[in-house]
């Protein structure tokens, strides 16, 4: 990716504006919450004053009224002891009232963090799917599972944080205003410790968002580390390499271990820092509060002073003060370790997909279309050029194959055929129209690609072949399983085309998985059926039946080959020898035995007979929760 197109920067307000866009559609609910967090600050205000008022007028010989201690009393009987029983009442149904309106909010903040996390993903996911190869093959698979598995929550947390600190903004100034009215000096007390508070926080808030960004980091390599290393596992067996690749794996973990680790020291001298300035704070309420209780009291009484009721009123409301007051104090460093995550998110979203339709890009309705190699120059590296000055024509109908040694180009040429990259020079073009012009969707629907790799999903066999054309018939299923030469052994599997396969069709030898996924290419009705080493896994019986196969759908499909076994190649139209990114012979068969060229020289070279492939015996998948049973298939 050049420097042009990398991805714009997010600004901390705009990461904030797009997180909360995700929540957007659930704005019933947020206003439902927001009711909720209403009550909750309310009955948190009052739940203390029953209490207050049974000390301080009730049970008082000299009771003390004010106009809370009014209104609480106006709906009591007049007599203490209905007064006494009347107070625990309310104070039960305020506990009763706060509690139910505290599981409202987390049922609704589970709510909204599920599905708003839900509408990240599927924006990433999404993203992830039409960005191109080169993206993908530059980047380990597991930071990508990583940022959508994990950094998809940093969204919510945001929303969550901003939510939960407004509350906390709105419950502090409600608080400071009631205990300003009863004891001003009390109030600026409390507040003493405050700069250290903001100190504790810029302190701390920047060092645990730098350790977060790194954490997220390695975590992300530790993911895709672990994924490699049981993809590697067969090779390791193989070569005895279980001790090393234990190390690395060791390793891995002790990167990630020590970075967390350095997170968790950060995360964690900050609350104590933060706790012990407040316990500072509450020693100094304690101790001047009780002070002006025992003057206004007993020292020195004196009308409206400070009252034991009133203290208890003051230290809860304290108590719930600190509260507030720390997720303000902690609002930086806990909103940056999820504005990290999000902007993770907001990068690879926002990164530049090199493959897209051109905003006047055409319809083109697949059909049998000329195919066309107008000068095509294609490179994966700047200075690197893999394809050189490739021209040539394929008719609608054609068998046409592309064959040379590794390395020459070959498989490239079928990827820009799909569009997985642009050419940096030339153009193909389908009836003369330059694909780029024509809906990628579109394009993409003229070919049946099957690749080298030959993926399978955990899914039925039939699944597998019928996963381009979902809808197709029982029947049509089978005829591309025979005409690929996959049905004898599919008949052979327990269950048939409805067992199960393993992840990555592992119960699977490489010759079944490469028939079911030519299977699958012959039956999409695709114009174009493109093959990328069809046969480098099949033995010569079962390469001959699928040469006679692609012969037979010839003039109904165009065929394009790209193989290193020219035995296939031999009724093929036309023949392009490719050598150091260029095309150098071009022919039929016979024309090119004659030249006595390149492919006359790959063909004297090439070995008429190839030991058949060992098949592998057959594990039907177990369903989940089941014990999986091995059978083994006779080929």
């Amino acid at each position: 990716m050049s420097p042009t197109d990398a991805p714009r920067q997010t600004t901390k307000l705009g990461a904030y504006r797009r997180a909360f866009a995700y929540f957007a559609p659930d704005w019933p609910w947020i206003a439902t919450l927001v009711a909720l967090i209403g009550v909750s600050v309310g009955v948190g205000l009052l739940e203390a004053w029953p209490l207050a008022i049974l000390v301080d007028t009730v049970l008082a010989e000299d009771p003390k009224r004010g106009w809370l201690h009014g209104y609480f009393l106006a709906v009591l009987p007049k007599d203490r002891i209905g007064q006494l029983f009347g107070l625990v009442v309310i104070g039960l149904a305020l506990q009763v009232v706060g509690y139910s309106a505290w599981m409202g909010r987390m049922m609704i903040n589970y709510y909204l963090n599920y599905w708003g996390t839900t509408r990240v993903r599927a924006d990433l996911f999404g993203k992830l799917q039409r960005l191109d190869l080169g993206y993908h093959q530059t980047r380990p698979q597991g930071d990508s599972i990583y940022r959508l598995t994990t950094d998809a929550f940093g969204p919510w947390g945001i929303v969550d944080i901003i939510i939960g600190t407004s509350v906390a903004a709105v419950t502090l100034t409600v608080m400071t205003t009631i205990l300003l009215s009863r004891s001003p000096p009390l109030t600026f007390a409390a507040y003493s410790v405050a700069p250290l508070i903001l100190w504790s926080n810029w302190r701390f808030g920047m060092k645990i968002h730098k350790r977060a960004l790194e954490s997220k980091q390695v975590d992300a390599d530790l993911t895709a580390h672990i994924q490699q290393a049981i993809m590697r596992v067969p090779l390791a067996q193989a070569f005895r390499r279980e001790p090393s690749e234990f190390e690395r794996f060791e390793q891995a973990v002790a990167r990630s271990v020590k970075a967390l680790l350095r997170l968790n020291w950060q995360e964690q001298l900050y609350p104590l820092a933060r706790d012990l300035i407040l316990s500072l704070g509450s020693a100094i309420i304690l101790g001047y509060g009780g002070w002006l209780v025992y003057r206004d009291q007993f020292l020195a009484p004196v009308a409206g002073g400070m009252t034991v009721g009133a203290l208890m009123i003051f230290m809860d409301y304290l108590r719930k003060l600190w509260d507030p007051l720390k997720w303000l104090a902690e609002f930086f460093s806990k909103v940056r370790t999820f504005e990290a995550a999000a902007r993770r998110v907001f990068f690879v979203l926002d990164t530049p997909e090199a493959i897209r339709d051109r905003p006047d890009a055409a319809p083109l309705p697949p059909k049998p279309r000329l195919l066309t190699l107008d000068h095509v120059t294609f490179g994966y590296l700047p200075g690197r050029v893999v394809l050189d000055d490739v021209t040539a024509t394929i008719a609608p109908g054609e068998m046409a194959a592309f064959v040379g040694p590794s390395g020459t180009g070959k498989s490239s040429l079928l990827k820009l055929m799909l569009r997985f990259h642009d050419p940096l020079g030339g153009a193909l073009r389908l009836d003369g129209q330059d694909i780029r012009d024509v809906k990628l969707a579109d394009l993409r629907a003229h070919f049946a690609f099957v690749t080298q790799e030959n993926l399978m999903l955990p899914a039925s066999v039939a699944e597998n072949i019928a996963y381009g054309r979902p809808a197709a018939s029982r029947g049509d299923i089978e005829r591309a399983a025979a005409l690929a030469g996959a049905a004898a052994f599919i008949d052979a599997i327990p269950q048939g085309y409805d067992a199960i396969l393993s992840e990555g069709g592992a119960n699977l030898s490489g010759g079944q998985r490469q028939r079911l996924a030519i299977a699958r290419a012959l039956l999409s009705e695709a114009p174009f059926l493109a093959l990328d080493e069809p046969t480098s896994a099949l033995d010569p019986q079962n390469e001959m039946m699928l040469v006679g196969t692609l012969h037979r759908l010839k003039r109904r499909r165009t065929i394009l080959l790209v193989t290193h076994r020219l035995n296939s190649v031999v009724d093929c139209d036309r023949v392009f020898v490719m050598d150091a990114g260029r095309i150098v012979e071009r022919g039929t068969h016979a024309e090119l035995l004659a030249r006595n060229g390149v492919y006359a020289r790959l063909w004297r070279q090439e070995s008429s007979e190839t030991a058949p492939e060992p098949q592998r015996p057959f594990a039907v998948a177990a369903a989940p929760g089941r014990k999986a049973k091995k059978r083994v298939i006779e080929q």
